[in-house]
């Protein structure tokens, strides 16, 4: 390993503080999680000539960077850091690698046939012109959503995220995907650089967004809808809700944001649409290494019996069966 210096999670977690750039899941505490509640995954990490921090898990044969989120790759530690060099020496030295970068670490690699958009600098747009530049329709939406009375609110109880995880896991059953384990879910939600916005109609919960805070993004990572209560727009006015806030007038606590992710969607998936219409700048997700499209679950004909299964099935199976997700 001429250009990889292995170093331990001491080490690491000493370069992480240096590095220039590092997103939510470019932690300690996530990677030792991580390797507590899934024996089956180990993480490493690299030193790429002093320039660069470089993680990553292994899964089997499967070299991973990182599981469980849209973004991986390396982390600079210094502005001129060589990315295109790291790129051509990370796959001669890792032959099963696969890697998707942020964008804010630009690269060349494979368009990975997933995007993100970016609603940049919010904290010095006004409300009133942004909402403007959203499409036609979403702007009915929201407004729709605001007449319902619907009661947006943090979640604060255990019990508010159970009902969440029970709409995320039947979400996924119903587009035939494995769910994250609660687990998961329960780390992100207590992580205090997280928050969990519930929409309730007549107490009940019947939507929720999950946000992540990094450096000076806001990442929209997750959602979950009751499918009964789909027509009422919930997700819209949670997502709104969120934007006004990292606006100058509902600055938040925080600190101040640069920009609102909208989060990672399939190019031309009903996803995409509707991230499209909040008008946000659109960046391709770059992959580096291996193309697997025949290992994932999304080829087997087990799909269709999966959204058969009971929740409660899925939720037992779901640790079990994640690591053929990522």
């Amino acid at each position: 390993m001429k250009n990889f210096l292995k170093i331990n999670k001491k080490e690491a977690a000493d370069f992480y503080n240096k590095a220039l750039f590092k997103t939510f899941f470019h932690s300690p505490e996530w990677q030792e999680f991580l390797e507590k509640e899934f024996k089956w995954l180990k993480f490493e990490h690299y030193l790429y000539r002093d320039e660069l921090l470089f993680i990553f898990a292994r899964v089997g044969a499967k070299l991973i960077s990182l599981p469980f989120c849209e973004y991986g790759g390396p982390l600079p530690l210094k502005s001129n850091a060589n990315l295109e060099e790291f790129s051509k020496d990370a796959l001669e030295e890792f032959k099963n690698i696969k890697i998707k970068f942020h964008p804010k670490i630009r690269i060349g690699g494979q368009d990975s046939g997933i995007r993100t958009h970016w609603i940049e600098n919010p904290n010095v747009l006004d409300v009133e012109k942004l909402f403007v530049s959203f499409r036609k329709t979403l702007r009915h939406s929201i407004r729709d959503a605001e007449k319902q009375h619907l009661d947006v609110k943090i979640c604060s109880e255990k019990s508010e995220l159970k009902q969440f995880y029970n709409l995320y896991t039947a979400n996924l059953k119903r587009k035939k995907t494995v769910p994250y384990p609660f687990s998961v879910i329960d780390f992100l939600y207590r992580n205090p650089a997280s928050e969990l916005i519930l929409a309730l109609h007549k107490g009940k919960v019947i939507s929720g967004c999950l946000f992540l805070h990094y450096q000076k993004f806001i990442h929209y990572f997750l959602s979950a809808n009751d499918f009964k209560y789909r027509n009422l727009g919930a997700n819209y006015l949670i997502l709104w809700e969120k934007i006004k806030k990292s606006l100058p007038t509902g600055r938040q606590a925080l600190g101040d944001y640069e920009i609102f992710d909208l989060g990672a969607a399939p190019r031309n998936s009903a996803l995409e649409i509707f991230k499209l219409g909040w008008r946000g700048k659109e960046y391709p997700i770059l992959q580096l290494g291996i193309q697997r499209k025949d290992e994932s679950l999304r080829s087997s004909k087990l799909r269709n019996i999966w959204s058969l299964l009971p929740n409660f099935v899925i939720k037992k199976l779901s640790p079990y069966l994640i690591k053929y997700r990522i």
